[in-house]
């Protein structure tokens, strides 16, 4: 009796703290209704007075003036005049709009603002809070049997809702003005609706005082009541309402969880949510209650982890609902060509694919894991192909088939990672264990079901958006090819399966035998049907390198995919479909990864030098992909073309490097090492390349080689500068120069680029600006003289040349002028020869070199001989040169031609 007598007594303390607050809040109403009454009579006052101050006509009547000239009235009097106040008891009117002659309400200060409007809202979300917090205080003390303290919320939601009602009645003359949003019946309405699901959820899942019949019917009625509620106090009852009931399981806890409990109140929980959205078409509620039980959906599954039924059964039973009531029911009526995608819709189903991907990769979940992703597939398949406007949702029901495949644990399942589709000894068409072939039949029914459903879709209507018609095309053609590589993935784990590409061909001629059956049934102008059959000859073609890929080893697979490429763009020129142009390019991206992931091709050493794997594996993608882009291009040069062009390009450019890299490294491609004739041969290939796409780029401009042709000028330039003349230059490295005194390395890391670099500069000519060829022509000069100079001191000095490892010989000195001086007049005559300027001008630079050495270096160094023969060859060749200038140049006109 003393316990019960205490929490009597607190609890009759709180009901008294409670009821003063009440108190206080209605003595302000009655103060705010008294002060509004007194305005209102002001107000009249005010306009009496103004109307016996008017003139008046001679009739004894008012005069009427013209509105354009009527005086305005004061901005004290504006400020005075108070509008009509609109009828709250009805929240889906419209206020009428003020007209010019009725005055606009004024603005809401900050103060009114939280003294009228916030304090409603935070006073009700604190009543509901209150409620809940009794029962959970109650239940911490031990104060109230489960009975009384269950009655007791009860009541007090009761009183909550009883006083709501009554003020809704009398809003008419209890409202509060300038405060239309702050709807203190609907919000003292919400906080009873919570307390009442709290306290029905705490009497059947902590107390057991009853059972699940009773907490249905019990849930149903306040869930009834609220939508019913809601109807006449407008949006916020709703919103609170919802909240207070998604978050009464986290408020009133147990030791003792029950996961089915809290699967049936959700469920009677966001009913009467979605159909209080229906009937007052507040989308806003419907989404939000997707969203709560969606976020719910971890809670249930971690209850208990060793069963995930109720997480499965909590997600189907959901995904149905929003389906339902987000889809099927709001855009049943509306055509397909008005269809426009509803993205917060299809977001919310694409939440639940996910939802149920997570909830599929649990170990947990057993057998029952098929039946599941199945139901959940299906849901949202059907509210996809059923409603246009949920188009993305075909396209989720996809995605989570392929997710569930993905994160199965077959491993698991089965007791060991499998090898592949059958046995590999033994009756070729002996299965695998149980669980396998479920996972098998799974991956081959449920995606093609998806596939099927999605094509009679598109095909059914031929007056779809093309932005809708893309999810129903890619659903049925992706999704098999996706799950298709899943499956082989987890069941070989990327091994060689002639099964899984007896199954891919199979889906290919599935693909063709559907595109024909479009292009038999369909419309040519029919957009969608014309992007269903693009989609499903694509499929089919990646179905075909997909079975490539399947069934032959490494090589062979760059080499077939390629060839599929090659392929595509010949069916796409002849049945000119758009679709086929992209799959050409997306194809050329995976060959591109293939070759990326593993550019040896098989792995290992390639073979022999030239005739190898390399020669295969980069050699037929080049050539397949420059005649893709010639086959395209019969039908318009695009970005796709562009972009095919450019992949044989870059696959012709790898081929030469790879090449070398294998001729120079005993056929590893990959080696870590990097030597001065492998430098002078990749610029001499990146000059070529530059060669090449100049002069196409001079016949025909486009952009793939200007641009291509820029970047292996630049490639050439940093190789040659950087590479060959300081970091790989024997005269620093003092590494030795393979090969006789002169046919040895130097000929391929500095005569052949010069010479190439050379040609490149006579292209260049009238393709580029005259800065291009005066670059190219200088770099030519360059590795000439660098060739020339070590050319000189391999024949004095030996294979190694290191600048501090010995001293210059007489004979070696000399050289270098007699080298300068012929190279000089070799320019010479070849700039009068072709009437070049400019190589007249690099022949007295040379000149002035072997000026200056042999006025300064052999001066000081050479002696007897060598010293007079250095002057007598440069006065000679000195005189020589005036004499010709003389003769030839002088006297003819306009000699300043430069080529």
């Amino acid at each position: 009796m003393d316990d019960i007598s205490i929490g009597l007594a607190i609890l009759l303390a709180v009901l008294i703290g409670i009821g003063s607050p009440i108190a206080a809040v209605f003595g302000l109403v009655l103060a705010l209704q008294a002060r509004r009454e007194l305005r209102s009579l002001q107000l009249r006052l005010d306009r009496m007075e103004a109307e016996t101050r008017a003139p008046r006509s001679p009739s004894g009547a008012i005069s009427d003036q013209d509105p354009a000239v009527a005086p305005e009235p004061s901005p004290a009097r504006s400020a005075q005049t108070v509008p009509p106040v609109p009828d709250e008891a009805t929240p889906t009117a419209v206020p009428p709009i003020p007209s010019a002659s009725q005055p606009v309400p004024p603005r809401q200060h900050l103060e009114e603002q939280i003294g009228s409007r916030w304090a409603v809202w935070v006073g009700g979300v604190a009543l509901a809070l209150g409620g809940i917090f009794l029962v959970r205080y109650s239940i911490e003390q031990g104060l109230l049997d489960p009975r009384t303290r269950i009655t007791l919320g009860i009541l007090f939601a009761l009183a909550l809702i009883g006083v709501g009602e009554w003020m809704r009645r009398r809003e008419r003359s209890l409202s509060l003005p300038g405060i239309p949003s702050a709807h203190v019946p609907s919000i003292l309405t919400a906080a009873g609706t919570c307390t009442a699901f709290a306290s029905i959820y705490a009497a059947y899942a902590l107390y057991g005082l009853i059972g699940p019949g009773a907490a249905f019917v019990a849930l149903g009625l306040v869930a009834v009541l609220t939508m019913v509620a809601s109807t006449l106090h407008g949006p916020i009852l709703a919103a609170l309402g919802l909240l207070g009931a998604m978050g009464s399981p986290l408020l009133v806890s147990t030791d003792r969880p029950q996961p089915w409990a809290l699967v049936i109140y959700l469920v009677f929980v966001v009913l009467p949510a979605y159909g209080v959205a229906r009937l007052r078409l507040w989308r806003w509620l419907a989404l939000a209650a997707a969203t709560g039980v969606l976020l719910w959906t971890a809670p249930i599954a971690f209850i208990d982890e060793s069963d995930v039924l109720p997480a499965m059964v909590h997600l189907v039973f959901q995904a149905g609902l929003a389906a339902f009531f987000l889809a099927l029911d709001p855009y049943r009526h509306v055509p397909d060509e008005e269809a426009r995608v509803d993205w917060a819709a299809s977001g919310a189903l694409f939440a639940f694919a996910c939802a149920g991907i997570v909830v599929a990769g649990s170990v947990a979940t057993g057998d029952g894991r098929p039946v599941f992703v199945a139901a959940m597939a299906l849901i949202l398949l059907a509210a996809g192909v059923r409603i246009a406007n949920a188009a993305p949702a075909a396209a989720a029901s996809a995605a989570l088939a392929v997710g569930a495949l993905l994160v199965w644990p077959l491993a698991t399942d089965i007791g060991d990672a499998p090898e592949s589709l059958f046995f590999q000894s033994g009756d070729a068409f002996a299965v695998r264990p149980h669980a396998l072939g479920t996972y098998l039949t799974l991956a081959a029914l449920l995606p093609l079901a998806i596939a099927g459903a999605s094509l009679l879709r598109l095909a059914r209507s031929q007056s779809l958006r093309l932005p809708v018609a893309a999810w129903y095309a890619g659903a049925a053609s992706v999704g098999p090819l996706l799950a298709l590589v899943v499956a082989y993935w987890r069941v070989t784990e990327f091994e060689r399966s002639l099964s899984f590409a007896l199954v891919a061909g199979v889906l290919a001629l599935a693909f063709m035998l559907v595109s024909q059956w479009l292009m038999r049934h369909g419309s040519e102008e029919d957009g969608a049907i014309r992007l269903g059959l693009g989609a499903t000859a694509s499929a089919a073609l990646g179905a075909v390198a997909l079975g490539l890929t399947f069934a032959l080893e490494k090589g062979m697979l760059t080499v077939a995919l390629a060839l599929t490429a090659l392929g595509t763009a010949w069916v796409a020129n002849r049945i000119a479909l758009p679709a086929l142009r992209h799959a050409v390019g997306a194809i050329g991206l995976v060959v591109l990864g293939r070759l990326i992931w593993d550019p040896t091709i098989v792995g290992g050493d390639p073979g022999p030098v030239i005739f190898n794997w390399i020669l295969w594996g980069y050699g037929v993608p080049a050539v397949s992909f420059w005649l893709a882009s010639r086959l395209l291009e019969r039908t318009g040069r695009d970005r796709i073309v562009q972009f095919t062009e450019s992949l044989g390009i870059v696959f012709a450019a790898f081929l030469v490097f790879f090449e070398i890299r294998h001729a120079l490294h005993a056929g590893n491609p990959l080696a870590a090492d990097f030597s001065l004739v492998e430098a002078g041969l990749v610029a001499t290939q990146s000059l070529a390349f530059a060669i090449l796409l100049t002069r196409m780029d001079f016949r025909r401009p486009d952009p793939v080689y200007r641009w291509g042709s820029l970047i292996f000028k630049v490639a050439s330039f940093s190789l040659s500068t950087v590479g060959l003349l300081v970091i790989e230059n024997p005269l620093l490295t003092n590494d030795p120069i393979a090969g006789g005194v002169l046919f040895n390395s130097l000929i391929l890391a500095y005569l052949l680029p010069s010479v190439v670099a050379a040609l490149l500069a006579f292209v260049e000519r009238n393709a580029r600006p005259a800065s291009y060829a005066l670059a190219s022509a200088i770099l030519s000069l360059l590795l000439q003289w660098a060739y020339v100079a070590l050319e000189i001191r391999r024949i004095f000095q030996g294979p190694r040349l290191g600048f501090f490892r010995g001293g210059f010989a007489q004979g070696e000195q000399w050289s270098y002028s007699v080298a300068l001086l012929v190279i000089g007049i070799a320019l010479l005559a070849y700039g009068i020869l072709r009437d070049s300027r400019f190589a007249r001008i690099a022949s007295a630079v040379y000149l002035v070199f072997a000026v200056l050495k042999v006025f300064i270096i052999d001066l000081s160094n050479l002696e007897g001989v060598m010293r007079a023969l250095s002057f007598i060859g440069l006065g000679l060749v000195l005189i020589g040169i005036g004499f010709v200038y003389q003769r030839f140049l002088v006297r003819q006109p306009g000699n300043a031609a430069i080529s």
